[in-house]
């Protein structure tokens, strides 16, 4: 049975605009490899932080709306541990995902 999750992804603020992307295709992958299914990305902007992380004034900031299986969140987060370009990470469990295409339907079969 799959879950509903929203993952908040704290990029470095000294990152370009292609090293960004890259992130962000990173982040997909491994959720996509894991057996989830992207439901809907934002990119909400470069913002100052309330204060700094790993001595990062500004951070990314980048929404995911994702499902997969509750097992695979371990799995999932593993990856980004690794990662020095992702500064920090939250993912929570939906209850419901917001409305709008789908960015990748993944290898569901319905």
């Amino acid at each position: 049975m799959e879950r509903k999750y929203e993952g908040c992804f704290l990029l470095r603020g000294d990152l370009s605009d292609e090293e960004v992307e890259k992130e962000a295709d990173f982040i997909e992958r491994s959720i996509l490899n894991e057996g989830g299914n992207i439901v809907k990305k934002e990119l909400w902007g470069r913002k100052t932080l309330a204060y700094p992380i790993k001595k990062m004034e500004e951070a990314v900031y980048y929404l995911f709306y994702f499902t997969a299986p509750p097992d695979a969140i371990a799995r999932i987060e593993d990856h980004f541990r690794r990662k020095g370009n992702i500064l920090r990470y939250l993912i929570l469990q939906r209850k419901k995902l917001p409305e709008g295409e789908e960015v990748n339907a993944g290898t569901k079969s319905q």
